[in-house]
């Protein structure tokens, strides 16, 4: 399993395993797809204007729709963005997503190093990954939060990694993809004024569309350009124009954020109560997973159940008896734990 809601010859009743919104997606999102279905006899937008500025209008930040491109989800982005990058040595902290990983083997020649993130730390990034940016780093790749940690960076040590790679002119990408359903600092306020700065983010997770595929890049007019190179020319389909447009304008009120948020907050509570009255690990998280430690086979034992939780060994850095799990709404929960039991 290298992602979530990957299983086979199971008949999964609950999945935990994919991290997606637990507040339920608006109706107007689910009504924009069904509109694009109206559309397939038409191409996309291929130069995707009227999604790249209503993401500019949401995100704020004074961005131009010139510091945005559309993707088909994260991954593509990223892959595209370290192409244009094509860096020769590349730094990352682990554990982290498996994704990083896999787009830099696609890559002649590149050597990734890694910084081990420490377990008596809680697996948060620390002032020591700023010593290992140095001028033959090419490329740093972290996540806000990170997965499968559920840890945010800290805002001063966010604002001293992004200075390091600037003195030391490395590119820096960030994968924003959970902030949204996080309480953690956005690096996006810093696009225009520090260079080699890449922000990904996407609609995916937030909105619980992982099927439609929508995601997005932000960075200089000209990084944008570099990485457009590397993107087919359609490669957002009409069902992700339409969605993500939608999306867009939803963010441009708050409101649907804030619910997001408190029932995250209240389901993430419930979980880790849930988790340490079973004597499990519970390592902090800020955001709609929970990363969990266990001396039993979880994931053995929650698929009698119909329930999937999703089985960290083979993160980076992880080892057997580690699980991510996804926080749901207070029924679901409280089905999770008493399998657990």
């Amino acid at each position: 399993m290298l992602h979530g809601g990957e299983i086979y010859g199971q008949k999964i009743a609950y999945d935990f395993s994919v991290n997606l919104n637990p507040y339920p997606c608006p109706e107007q999102v689910k009504r924009a797809v069904i509109y694009a279905a109206e559309k397939v006899d038409l191409y996309p937008d291929i130069q995707q204007t009227a999604f790249r500025k209503a993401v500019a209008a949401s995100e704020g930040c004074d961005l131009s729709y010139e510091n945005i491109i559309g993707g088909n989800g994260a991954s593509e982005l990223l892959v595209s963005a370290l192409r244009y990058i094509n860096p020769k040595r590349a730094l990352m902290p682990v554990p982290s997503f498996y994704g990083y990983r896999h787009a830099l083997n696609m890559l002649d020649r590149c050597v990734t190093e890694t910084y081990l993130l420490s377990e008596q730390n809680d697996y948060a990034l620390d002032e020591g990954f700023i010593e290992k940016i140095t001028d033959d780093i090419d490329a740093v790749i972290i996540a806000n939060p990170n997965n499968p940690t559920g840890r945010c960076i800290d805002e001063k040590l966010l604002d001293a990694i992004i200075k390091k790679c600037v003195s030391t002119n490395t590119f820096l990408v960030i994968d924003e993809c959970f902030l949204k359903l996080s309480c953690g600092n956005s690096a996006k306020r810093y696009i225009g004024c520090v260079p080699k700065l890449i922000v990904i983010d996407a609609y995916t997770k937030l909105f619980s569309i992982p099927g439609v595929r929508v995601g997005y890049a932000i960075a200089d007019e000209k990084d944008i350009t570099g990485i457009r190179r590397y993107l087919p020319e359609w490669n957002l389909s009409v069902f992700a124009e339409k969605a993500g447009i939608i999306c867009a304008q939803i963010l441009m009120d708050d409101s649907y954020v804030e619910k997001s948020l408190e029932m995250i907050r209240k389901g993430r509570e419930q979980l880790c109560n849930g988790f340490n009255a079973l004597d499990m690990k519970v390592y902090k998280s800020y955001t709609n997973f929970i990363l969990i430690k266990s001396n039993r086979n979880l994931q053995d034992v929650l698929l009698e159940h119909g329930i999937l939780v999703r089985d960290c060994s083979n993160f980076e850095g992880l080892s057997k008896g580690y699980y991510r799990v996804a926080v749901k709404d207070e029924e679901n929960n409280q089905r999770l734990l008493d399998a657990c039991k």
